[in-house]
């Protein structure tokens, strides 16, 4: 699960920085090249022997259980827990931290969105659960890996090698 969390963006490599950091609203254009991470996420993972796990849980975290997601529309049924686990963090995470177009909302708010997405079949239940029970940690992890995360980033950036 580790490992599958460190990869699911990985195919945000992919998508240009300047649709990545982009501070407006993004086009429908843009949109679909933002959605297409998963897809290549799921391509360069496929090609590494005994990865099939890890690919399915890093590479289905915008799959919904009522079909509606992306790259491939799998519902519930094709969903394996650990997708299903990378999904609820995935959108917890994009709801709470800041990011270039909006700050994040505080916890609350978030479990709200998040549990009306479970009772509306988009999110799993359980795993929805065990985030509610387990909020305290979850968030204070989050803020610690972004944090650290963040200045990574920076320190790569300023690297020069990122265009």
């Amino acid at each position: 699960m580790e490992i599958a969390g460190y990869l699911h963006d990985l195919g945000k490599l992919a998508v240009p920085k300047e649709i990545l950091e982009k501070p407006d609203k993004l086009s429908t254009e843009e949109f679909n090249v933002v959605k297409s991470h998963t897809y290549y996420t799921y391509r360069i993972l496929s090609r590494i022997p005994n990865f099939e796990t890890i690919n399915r849980w890093a590479s289905f975290h915008h799959e919904r259980l009522d079909g509606s997601g992306y790259p491939f529309r799998l519902s519930a049924f094709d969903l394996p827990l650990g997708s299903k686990i990378m999904a609820v963090a995935d959108v917890f995470t994009a709801l709470t931290e800041d990011r270039p177009y909006r700050a994040g909302m505080d916890v609350d708010k978030a479990l709200k969105i998040i549990e009306n997405m479970s009772q509306n079949n988009i999110l799993d239940v359980y795993t929805v659960q065990l985030l509610k029970k387990n909020i305290a940690k979850v968030n204070e992890a989050r803020i610690y890996s972004q944090t650290e995360a963040l200045r990574e980033y920076e320190k790569f950036s300023q690297s020069g090698v990122l265009y």
